[in-house]
């Protein structure tokens, strides 16, 4: 009698690593780390790369000449965002007239500076001293735009402020105002009459 050996099934043969997906996150590590490190690159070059710009060395009163001494270089970030003049074209704005009073420490702009001369032909800058009840005790800025009333009956005077003081030991302020030169005598007359109130219009 013939004994017949049962066969057993082969093994099944092992599955194959899958090197494919392996690939794929070998790859993925590595863009990612080069993305990283492209980052931190440019990152670090903004942090680093500066860029020289006109600031103010010492006050400069609205309406004077801007002279080299005037300014200095400091050093802001690249591509700050902020609206400056660059120490490269420091000599556009040397021979300007400030638009305004400048501050020592000031970043400098376009606009800070104007070629027109105060005051223009036709125009006239009067200087008018008021009671410090007829005028607001919110401290007046250079460019501020006024009404100045001179009495009852007398039209009133759209004006523009030049410069104006503090009051004084008397209880007065002074108030330096641009107006058309048609106007100048009636307000300087009304200033030494003592018939002068001052009215803050809004800013823009």
């Amino acid at each position: 009698m013939t004994a017949t050996i049962a066969r057993t099934p082969d093994a099944a043969p092992p599955r194959p690593l899958r090197r494919r997906r392996s690939s794929r996150r070998l790859l993925l590590a590595v863009t990612l780390g080069l993305v990283g490190a492209l980052l931190g690159a440019f990152a670090y070059r903004g942090a680093v790369v500066r860029e020289g710009v006109v600031v103010m060395a010492r006050p400069l009163p609205f309406g004077s000449v801007v002279q080299l001494s005037d300014l200095r270089e400091i050093d802001l970030p690249l591509g700050s965002g902020l609206a400056t003049v660059a120490w490269d074209d420091v000599g556009t704005v040397i021979g300007q007239l400030a638009d305004t009073d400048l501050r020592a420490g000031q970043t400098l702009t376009p606009d800070s500076v104007t070629p027109d001369r105060v005051p223009a032909p036709g125009d006239a800058i009067v200087g008018l001293s008021v009671e410090a009840g007829r005028v607001p005790s919110t401290a007046l800025a250079p460019r501020d735009e006024v009404l100045v009333i001179t009495g009852a009956g007398s039209p009133l005077v759209r004006a523009t402020v030049v410069r104006a003081g503090e009051v004084d030991v008397s209880g007065r302020r002074s108030v330096d105002v641009l107006v058309p030169q048609a106007d100048a005598e009636e307000l300087a007359l009304a200033s030494v009459d003592d018939r002068v109130a001052i009215v803050l219009l809004g800013r823009g």
